[in-house]
């Protein structure tokens, strides 16, 4: 049975070790059962008259998408609808519109500080093996080096590659963010911070179009949203994730159906 869920699950879990302008280089196909808490974000150019799948986010309650504010940039927010359930990022599974974006109070699209945003749907999604919802870390946990997570995504192989409609993931692994903000000191275009993921594979990354790409633990949490990187796909330069457990608190706060109930829950599983 199909049922609306209007909660949102905050997990307790232990990590161990083990943008729009980003898509996934060198992923496998996956089955929307895999990651059913992944929609396309697909935006309407009126002139020509077409639909692309502008950005990536995740399901955190039947109400709410989690996604990157850099995804925002320069749009029309009527233009934008979210697609859940499907493979394909522009056909199948459910539809919805987009009722109100909200980013967060700190965000800094020059330096990718707190590219973090809450999407509003206008009706609810209903919950199935296609639709579900991810878990939310809990407030400012920290992540070791190490730990690997998945990530997914629609999208490229290269910059000048053709769009891939068909979902994909890859794996990556967390690196120490000292060495990190080293990789990008000469980068103009960010800076990198605490409130940050690195982590990289040497056979994949993201590139054009991956941007709110959610970085998944083995147990369900979203523990990342995919912010910049550079040079898709070189293992020199780690992939960038806005740290969820960051704004948890904010999240929480501001994650608020349109019916003006509050919902949501902090339920430890």
């Amino acid at each position: 049975m199909v049922t609306k869920v209007l909660c949102l699950t905050l997990a307790l879990f232990c990590a161990v070790s083990a943008a729009s302008e980003n898509r996934l280089v060198g992923g496998s196909p996956a089955a929307i059962t895999e990651f059913p808490s992944v929609v396309a974000l697909v935006y309407h150019y009126p002139r020509p008259n077409i639909f692309i799948q502008r950005c990536v986010g995740s399901l955190i309650s039947s109400w709410h998408v989690l996604t990157s504010a850099y995804c925002f940039t320069g749009s029309i927010l009527t233009n934008f609808h979210i697609r859940a359930g499907s493979a394909q990022s522009l056909s199948g599974g459910q539809m919805r519109s987009v009722r109100q974006m909200i980013k967060h109070p700190e965000y800094d699209e020059e330096t990718r500080n707190a590219d973090i945003a809450v999407v509003i749907l206008n009706q609810a999604l209903g919950i199935s093996q296609t639709v579900g919802v991810l878990y939310l870390p809990p407030a400012n946990t920290i992540l070791p080096v190490g730990l690997q997570a998945r990530v997914a995504s629609w999208g490229f192989e290269t910059e000048d590659g053709p769009q891939h409609a068909s979902l994909k993931s890859i794996t990556l692994t967390t690196q120490n963010l000292e060495l990190c903000k080293e990789a990008y000191e000469d980068d103009g275009e960010i800076k990198i911070n605490e409130d940050q993921i690195c982590a990289l594979s040497e056979s994949a990354g993201t590139c054009f179009g991956d941007s709110g790409a959610p970085m998944i633990t083995y147990n369900n949490v979203l523990i990342g949203l995919s912010s910049y990187y550079k040079e898709c796909g070189d293992s020199s330069y780690p992939d960038v994730f806005t740290r969820v457990a960051a704004h948890t608190d904010w999240i929480m706060e501001v994650a608020v159906a349109p019916t003006g109930e509050r919902p949501l829950s902090r339920t430890v599983v």
